[in-house]
């Protein structure tokens, strides 16, 4: 399975269980959300709950694996928006901003790609906490 597939697969792709056609739905409100913040449109709550924004600083094996791709990619498949960046101690740190289902999957998606059977190494959330969420940002980038 290719990383696309596999960012596919986490972001709702798969079986036909009642638990899986509701995270399809939930997915469907949030891909609409994202197409509503590229429109200009930028709520502070949805139908889905309040937005929040999480900083996190990742340690272990995060730089130089393509980490800070594949969170570029599974926060704008699942419509967060932040920022991701190294640091020059080896570690990353991330702004994560969305419902919490959106950065939920953010960390998940980084946990089962990571942490699961393919690198060795890993990765920690050393810091995780909230922070204020910033108005009419729209996307996710890695930031140097």
């Amino acid at each position: 399975m290719g990383l696309l597939s596999f960012m596919r697969e986490l972001a709702g792709g798969g079986g036909g269980t009642s638990d899986d056609k509701l995270m399809k739905q939930e997915l469907e409100q949030v891909r609409a959300l994202a197409e509503a913040a590229e429109r200009g449109e930028q709520p502070t709550s949805t139908p889905l709950g309040p937005k929040i924004r999480r900083h996190y600083l990742f340690t272990g094996t995060v730089q130089g694996v393509g980490f800070r791709w594949t969170a570029t990619n599974l926060a704008s498949s699942v419509g967060a928006t932040g920022w991701i960046r190294n640091e020059r101690d080896g570690s990353v740190t991330a702004e994560i901003q969305g419902i919490r289902e959106q950065v939920d999957a953010v960390i998940d998606g980084l946990d089962r790609y990571y942490n699961g059977r393919r690198f060795m190494g890993g990765f920690r959330i050393e810091r995780a906490y909230d922070v204020a969420t910033v108005p009419e940002e729209y996307d996710f980038k890695p930031v140097y």
